[in-house]
């Protein structure tokens, strides 16, 4: 018995090269898909975009470009999200599943294409979230605080809703024992400044659109319409939503197979997702980008889910969730396509 079970322990392993090829190659061929097909492109703003955001969109030169940047964004956050689950071993299994799901996730959904104002709203997030998970049980966190909270700023010029996120961070600084009245001081300060800078911007323009129209953006709410979005996407977000909510009931039933630092910092992550989920139905215009960043915590709770215990059955449910994730994203992909020619 003890020379088999390291067999069969290593034969009902996920984190296997062949199974990291297999994730980046169905990955890419949506890319090259959505690339010939010209989904998503030409990139345009909206009435509920920020300026900046607009601006850039009409800086982006060509189709090839559009896309290359589009994909350098998505395998950067992809890497951030990884980085940290690494660097802050939320994960105790060394795997790079975190990066891979995040990269499936994304280029599996056509509206992503070929990039979004939240495909550099992740990277701000995720910056922010390191932020604050470093700062962990820290008393004097204030450069902390303040640098999460400006990352959070910035990323606001580009998408204004990431300000929702501001308030969670607030209680995870509360959560990890970090939240004193410098920190809290500190993290305004750190938003602020931002908004001085632009607010002296439009002073020298003497235009401030870019205040007016963000805010007037976050404040627009529009419950998301049943009938708006097709029955393949509900079935894609539902089964998302079931997968995750397996894995958050895990870590609640299991919390005491981890040490409360980890505890804590996944906890934080099933927030964040609860929370970027009721904020996708709460903005109809935006509930594309709160899905994208729903991805990120997603992304390291599944890894969590099919990493931290090797078995039959979870070797075998990681295959049949992405076989069923994987075919009703190209049912999705192909209805997309058959709409665009129609």
């Amino acid at each position: 018995m003890k020379g088999r079970y390291p067999f069969q322990i290593k034969q009902y392993t996920i984190d296997t090269p062949a199974n990291y090829f297999f994730l980046l190659a169905v990955s890419l061929v949506f890319w090259i898909i959505g690339y010939v097909f010209s989904v998503g492109y030409p990139v345009y703003g909206d009435v509920f975009s920020t300026p900046l955001w607009n601006s850039i969109c009409s800086l982006l030169p060509n189709k090839a470009i559009t896309y290359f940047i589009g994909i350098l964004l998505t395998v950067g956050g992809a890497f951030l999200i990884h980085r940290a689950n690494y660097i802050l071993v939320i994960i105790r299994e060394k795997t790079f599943l975190p990066f891979l799901i995040y990269i499936l996730l994304v280029s599996t959904n056509p509206a992503f294409f070929p990039l979004k104002a939240t495909s550099i709203g992740v990277f701000c997030l995720m910056l922010a979230m390191y932020q604050l998970f470093i700062s962990y049980h820290e008393e004097h966190a204030t450069d902390k605080a303040f640098n999460g909270a400006l990352f959070i700023g910035t990323g606001s010029l580009l998408w204004i809703h990431i300000l929702w996120f501001f308030p969670l961070f607030w209680i995870g600084m509360y959560n990890f024992k970090t939240l004193n009245i410098r920190a809290f001081l500190a993290s305004l300060i750190g938003l602020s400044a931002v908004y001085w800078f632009l607010l002296l911007w439009c002073f020298l323009q003497w235009d401030f659109t870019s205040f007016t129209v963000p805010f007037a953006a976050l404040g627009k709410v529009g419950f998301l319409q049943i009938t708006g979005i097709g029955l393949i996407d509900w079935i894609l977000i539902i089964y998302l939503a079931f997968l995750t909510l397996i894995a958050s009931l895990y870590i609640i039933t299991h919390e005491h197979d981890e040490n409360i630092r980890t505890r804590q910092y996944l906890f934080f992550l099933i927030v964040f997702a609860i929370l970027s989920f009721g904020l996708f139905f709460l903005y109809e215009q935006s509930s594309d980008e709160f899905l994208c960043i729903a991805y990120m915590p997603i992304s390291i709770l599944l890894s969590h889910f099919f990493t931290v215990k090797k078995g039959k059955s979870r070797y075998w449910g990681f295959y049949l969730s992405f076989v069923i994730y994987v075919a009703l994203s190209f049912i999705r992909l192909w209805n997309f396509l058959l709409n665009m020619v129609i």
